[in-house]
């Protein structure tokens, strides 16, 4: 072969090249460096160099080529095939309409009075939705439960982030935790259509990891896969599996969400074990000794990975919960390590919903309302399918005045997490009751109560008090010092968020007084 000749090839090899990387990028959204990545995770074989007489760049060029010709294929074949929404039928012209007012408030999810008590919330029905059940341990080692709840824990938090999809939150998917789960009638029982489901075995340094994605409305097994790599791939694979389920469910990729899907909690295996373990006293009753152990844990993952937003955000809002409930530090000390920790997660990673989430905190226990309000809103913006981040949210919203707004943030919350828990009904409730929707607020409230004994009754009294129901007010009061002997009103206002409506504050320490119940 002549010189010419051989230039000729190259210019050619090298034109293709660009083509194909032009394409890759266009379709997928991931750089050929990124699918490089991935290929040699996908194949062990290539880093055992059993390939390694192969030129490795003709066989990307070759992966390549095909993942662009099978994107476009499938691409086509989805173009053709009808669009359908979770009941099965055909989706309207006016469905992006209608998702674009559920994601922005304007449509919201109405709670009936009667689910109050604990009842599932009816979900929207046209958004593709889904549920990820607590995933079997395998490792017939009680001590590595936290590692299987982690690794379900970080798979709902990336889902979440897709405006797209509903995601049950982890305080409900969970009830199915330890029990013989029918796949059909949990998906009945949280309102959704998708369901995935697996097992985790961890050996030394090994981990394998199965997971199916289910259909419930007939049972197909849409997708399965099974993982078995070192650990230091666990966030590999997470990757993978949150990647494979919006494709196999046909979630369309709003602009940036394909980014959002990529793993961003700790890139340090020993921090991500500490963040579970942590993950699991968060998830427990808010408590003094059960946020503590949550805080050691985090604290020694952050140690260990000083560069993770996620680690800086949940320390954040557990130094949030201290500046409200007097646990460790005085209220000065507590608000200015959250607000350290808030700052330096947004300086990380300008994308972390709990980052907002701790901020906005921050701003309202400094009586800063409408930065507090404008990160509330942030928060729920990057994780639209977050119960969690809705529900923080409410509890900023509320106070700085946004009743409404906190509302429907409250509703959104326990339609995601339909076995939501208790404190959902008092934020909702607070909610109610500063919106002027006084009946809706005592039926919160006294669910409330039926959930969490003694709580929610601060509320009621101030409302019959008001409304003039002074007997009511007064029972309601000596029922709330049965349940909580301790109670004063001084206590209780220590744990109340500042105010914007100072008036309102004056008005509820008055009819709490003129209803018996003690000042110290």
């Amino acid at each position: 072969m002549d010189r010419g000749s051989q230039l000729f090839g190259k210019i050619r090899a090298q034109v293709s090249g660009w083509i194909v990387t032009g394409s890759i990028v266009a379709i997928t959204g991931f750089t050929p460096q990124e699918w490089t990545a991935r290929l040699f995770r996908l194949f062990p074989a290539i880093e055992s160099g059993w390939l390694s007489g192969v030129d490795l760049r003709l066989v990307l060029v070759a992966l390549a080529t095909a993942i662009v010709v099978s994107s476009v294929l499938l691409q086509n074949r989805s173009s053709r095939r009808p669009a359908t929404v979770d009941g099965g039928g055909a989706a309207t012209a006016s469905t992006a309409s209608r998702l674009a007012a559920v994601a922005t408030g304007e449509n919201p999810v109405r709670v009936d009075r009667a689910e109050l008590g604990g009842e599932r919330a009816t979900p929207p029905n046209d958004k593709p939705s889904i549920a990820v059940l607590p995933f079997q341990n395998m490792s017939g080692d009680a001590d590595q439960d936290h590692f299987c709840d982690g690794l379900v824990e970080d798979i709902i938090t990336t889902l979440a982030k897709l405006a797209g999809l509903r995601v049950i939150a982890r305080n409900s998917s969970f009830v199915y935790k330890g029990r013989a789960v029918d796949v059909r009638e949990a998906a009945k029982q949280l309102g959704v259509r998708y369901i995935l489901e697996g097992s985790v075995r961890k050996s030394g340094n090994r981990i394998r990891v199965t997971a199916q994605l289910i259909d419930a409305r007939d049972g197909t097994h849409l997708w399965a896969e099974r993982y078995d790599r070192a650990m230091d791939d666990i966030f590999a694979i997470q990757d993978e599996i949150t990647l494979v389920l919006a494709t196999e469910m046909q979630i369309k990729l709003a602009e940036g969400e394909q980014a959002r899907l990529r793993y961003t909690t700790t890139t340090n295996v020993e921090a991500w074990t500490y963040w579970a373990q942590g993950m699991t006293y968060s998830r427990q009753a808010i408590t003094k000794e059960n946020m503590g152990s949550a805080r050691h844990y985090w604290e020694k993952a952050l140690a260990l990975d000083p560069a993770s937003a996620a680690l800086n955000a949940m320390l954040g809002l557990m130094h949030s919960l201290d500046a409200r409930f007097d646990w460790w530090d005085d209220r000065e000390t507590a608000v200015g390590k959250a607000r350290a920790y808030a700052d330096r997660a947004l300086e990380l990673d300008p994308g972390n919903a709990d980052g907002y989430v701790a901020s906005g905190l921050v701003f309202l226990l400094s009586g800063r309302y409408d930065e507090a309000v404008a990160d509330a809103r942030r928060a729920v913006g990057l994780a639209p399918g977050s119960g969690d981040v809705a529900a923080l949210a409410g509890v900023i919203l509320t106070p700085s005045g946004y009743p409404e707004e906190s509302v429907v943030q409250n509703e959104k919350a326990m339609a995601l997490s339909p076995n939501y828990p208790a404190y959902y009904l008092g934020t909702l409730g607070d909610a109610y009751r500063l919106a002027g929707r006084t009946e809706q607020a005592i039926a919160a409230f006294k669910a409330y109560h039926a959930r969490s004994p003694g709580f929610g009754l601060t509320d009621l009294v101030i409302i019959y008090q008001e409304r003039g129901q002074l007997d009511e007010a007064r029972r309601t009061a000596e029922h709330l010092l049965l349940a909580r002997p301790n109670f004063t009103i001084a206590a209780w206002l220590n744990t109340q968020f500042t105010r914007r409506d100072t008036a309102r504050v004056d008005a509820d320490l008055a009819a709490l007084r003129a209803a018996g119940l003690p000042m110290n």
